[in-house]
């Protein structure tokens, strides 16, 4: 079935639902909405709101509140009824209205923070949000982490939110020693990673083994790993949205040391004098700052030439009538610098510095009725530069900026939809050099804009149907290159069944991007080279299909299943054989699919919580041969490395004697694909004899071989690309943590055992056929590693 056919079907079927729904409302239901803040505060976004009938204990719906703490709640019968209004964090309170006939009542809350957070209220707050999202999504799948979860899983010396990610299905992370992910069949550079609204290029420290964001200031993190809406545009794979927590406006410290570095974030507001010279109502900012700390401990002994740091910041600020003002950054650079070893024998002298910086500002006015205004404009940039300082000051060097500008409107209008459009513009500057002596010998340089419109509509028949259909225009214009208009028609439906407590759902898309990575996934470290569309680059569009089904069994299981087809038109990579005469000869274009399905179990409640996901996938890759010797370069199909067939992630918490809690993480994954060398042979070059004539003779140059100590140069016969698979994945996972709280605050040791039978998974396989008969050896990920830390706040 084709995207166009699937794409009228979904219409079909959405109109057929909105007209038999529509006639079997008798009597003409209403509703309730509201906005909550704080107790002479501002707004609360992620408040739970429970709708109950007058008698029933359960609710008849359960909606949330958004960015500007609105909330509305339709298809009501008319008569009693109780608000619950929860939010962790804050007292819980229950409010009673009636709700008329035909009409929508208003109901406006505030809430007081809670002192203590109750144990049974953090749970009962966490099953509330995932009824929000299953009632409110519609054909998207969306999974949310809170930092609760994220520290309470077993991780790399500190909690790292997109290390989380691995656990979530779908969710593919090659190698122990890389962070980098990959989405259903897409590439690690075809994710947006948004901080606060704002994209980070390439957000790992040490080379990417763990994530620049600092858990402390972390509130929550949102994964829609398909079926995202039209306004979000630029790749083409998932979405992930990190948000800042701006904290209370109360002074506190909050800080951490983990055998990696230490952190610590501070917390507060601008204070009532400085709100008022500003024409501010109230303000909130934290910001954190993180560190390495191995290289100053060992200073006095020796000199480590390795070192990581990066500043967080958040201000949150809201104007007397309703607007808020944030302001977010980062900056962050790691440095490896060997250029500053003496010892002649040391065999590389280098110096490699890499990170992001990014700066934002974003303003939001809510309307009465809900929905709102949005500007959001800032600057993001990621390079790094690698320099061989006994190589003829050789040097390689990458940066890419993206300036960004958003404006969008969102507006509820009557009969249950929802309107929301918008545009954005970002310009795009990358600079990749090679040079050596004082001669450039490679690189590029290039600018390009995205100029994006999108709207989108949402109708909402409350447990019966849920419809978004939305459509971006992509306009790119580079300074060397076709200018292009790239259509991207979405739809997403939601049919609710099983009276409210399960739902099916389809979508289906079209997604584009301008901006590629030339890094090979297939390396365990590396860091992003980017370049965007040209006259010599193409740009990447994606269709993709999604249906599944979702389904709560009682107040503590959660299920979810979804089948997937993409298709990547557009992708490249490096060429390793490219002409350095012909400058657009370095990369080679492809093709790409990935298909299958995941499913995803999830226990809410009860000592013992946890989830399972299990993922089928299959991805291929399409590209013209470089290596094949041949000028036309014949296309072959193989499995990119993160084809992992199967996947399974098993993840618990659970309650240990004296007030300890317990983590487990279970990883099972069959093996990644590699290209298997068969055999060596030796190198013949043709000479010319005495008498004129030619004849074939070994060349020179290589290693000895053998008893006969020959020293000709040989080469390697490879089989079929990525045609072998190394042995299955497997790795136990543990934690242990426990929370005091003395009178000035709280103190969390933790005591996390990654691989804990050591299993000695590959990452590389490493041939010698200079021996009779040739041998095979491997090098290995991670192996038994313990890592402790504490955190502690005041």
């Amino acid at each position: 079935m084709t995207v166009q056919t699937f794409l009228r079907l979904l219409v079909v079927l959405g109109v057929l639902g909105s007209a038999s729904a529509a006639a079997a409302q008798s009597p003409v239901p209403g509703g309730v909405e509201g906005r909550i803040t704080e107790v002479e505060g501002p707004p609360l976004r992620g408040v739970t709101v429970e709708v109950i009938a007058e008698g029933e204990e359960d609710p008849a719906r359960t909606v949330g509140t958004d960015e500007n703490g609105f909330f509305r709640a339709d298809g009501l019968e008319p008569g009693p009824y109780r608000l619950r209004i929860s939010r962790i964090g804050f007292q819980a309170v229950d409010v009673s209205v009636e709700i008329p006939e035909g009409e929508r009542v208003r109901q406006d809350v505030e809430l007081e923070a809670a002192v203590l957070l109750v144990e049974g209220i953090a749970v009962e707050g966490e099953r509330s949000r995932r009824r929000v999202r299953f009632e409110e999504g519609a054909g998207i799948t969306i999974r949310e982490l809170t930092m609760d979860q994220i520290r309470g899983l077993p991780g790399f010396a500190e909690a790292d939110p997109l290390r989380a990610l691995e656990i979530l299905p779908g969710v593919v992370s090659p190698t122990d020693f890389s962070g980098s992910y990959n989405v259903r069949g897409g590439s690690a550079d075809q994710n947006l990673i948004l901080l606060d609204g704002f994209p980070l290029y390439n957000p790992f420290h040490l080379g990417g083994v763990f994530s620049v964001f600092n858990a402390d200031l972390v509130d929550r993190i949102e994964l829609e790993s398909g079926g995202f809406p039209a306004e979000f545009g630029g790749r083409v794979s998932s979405v992930l949205r990190v948000e800042t927590d701006p904290g209370s406006g109360e002074f506190q410290v909050d800080g951490g040391i983990s055998v990696l570095a230490a952190r610590v974030a501070l917390a507060g507001s601008l204070g009532e004098g400085v709100e008022n010279a500003l024409g501010l109502q109230t303000t909130r900012w934290r910001v954190s700052g993180r560190r390495s700390y191995v290289d100053q401990v060992v200073r006095p002994v020796t000199e480590l030439p390795y070192s990581i740091r990066d500043v967080q910041g958040i201000l949150d600020s809201w104007t007397p009538g309703g607007g808020r003002l944030t302001f977010t950054g980062y900056t962050g650079r790691d440095v490896l610098d060997l250029s500053r070893i003496e010892t002649e024998d040391f065999p590389l002298r280098i110096f490699w510095s890499w990170g992001n910086d990014m700066v934002g500002a974003r303003f939001r006015r809510p309307f009465e009725g809900g929905g709102g205004t949005e500007l959001r404009s800032g600057v993001t940039r990621f390079d790094s530069r690698l320099a061989f300082t006994d190589f003829d000051d050789s040097e390689f060097g990458s940066e890419i900026q993206q300036w960004v500008l958003h404006g969008s409107l969102d507006r509820y209008l009557t009969g249950g939809w929802r309107l929301k459009t918008g545009a954005d513009v970002d310009h795009f500057r990358f600079d990749n050099f090679a040079e050596s002596g004082g001669t450039t010998f490679g690189g590029g340089t290039g600018d390009g804009t995205s100029v994006g419109l999108f709207g989108q509509a949402e109708w909402r028949n409350p447990g019966r149907w849920t419809v978004q259909a939305g459509l971006r225009l992509d306009g790119w214009f580079p300074d060397e290159g076709p200018r292009l208009a790239v259509p991207a028609p979405r739809l997403a439906v939601r049919r609710f069944v099983a009276n409210g407590e399960g739902a099916l759902k389809a979508s289906v898309g079209r997604y584009s991007q301008f901006a590629h990575s030339l890094r090979d996934e297939e390396l365990p470290l590396g860091i992003d080279v980017w370049v965007i569309a040209s006259d010599m680059v193409p740009h990447i569009v994606s269709d993709q299909i999604q249906v599944g089904v979702e389904r709560f069994v009682g107040d503590t299981w959660i299920f979810s299943a979804d089948a997937f087809y993409r298709d990547f038109s557009g992708v490249i990579a490096a060429n390793a054989a490219s002409d350095p005469n012909d400058p657009g000869d370095d990369i080679v274009q492809g093709d790409g699919r990935g298909y299958g399905a995941d499913m995803f179990v999830e226990r809410i409640e009860g000592s013992l919580t946890g989830s399972l996901s299990v993922s089928w996938l299959k991805a291929d890759r399409t590209f013209p041969d470089f290596i094949s010797g041949r000028e036309d370069r014949p296309a072959i199909t193989y499995a990119p490395l993160h084809d992992r067939r199967l996947d399974l992630d098993m993840v618990l918490s659970f309650p240990l004697p004296r007030e300890w809690t317990g983590g487990l993480r279970w990883h099972v994954g069959t093996g990644l694909p590699y290209t298997r060398p068969l055999t060596q042979y030796a190198f013949f070059e043709p000479r010319q004899t005495r008498d004129g004539r030619y004849r074939w003779q070994g060349s020179s140059g290589g290693f000895s071989n053998g008893d006969d100590g020959d020293d000709l140069a040989r080469a390697v016969f490879l089989g079929p690309r990525n045609s072998a698979r190394y042995p299955a994945y497997h790795r136990l996972d543990l934690s242990f943590r426990r929370t005091f709280r003395p009178s000035w605050g709280s103190l969390t040791p933790y005591l996390d055992i990654l691989n804990v039978y050591n299993q000695p998974n590959v990452l590389f396989y490493f041939y010698d056929f200079a021996g009779d008969p040739p041998t095979r050896s491997g090098l290995s990920m991670f192996p038994v590693l313990p890592t402790i830390g504490v955190e502690v706040s005041f």
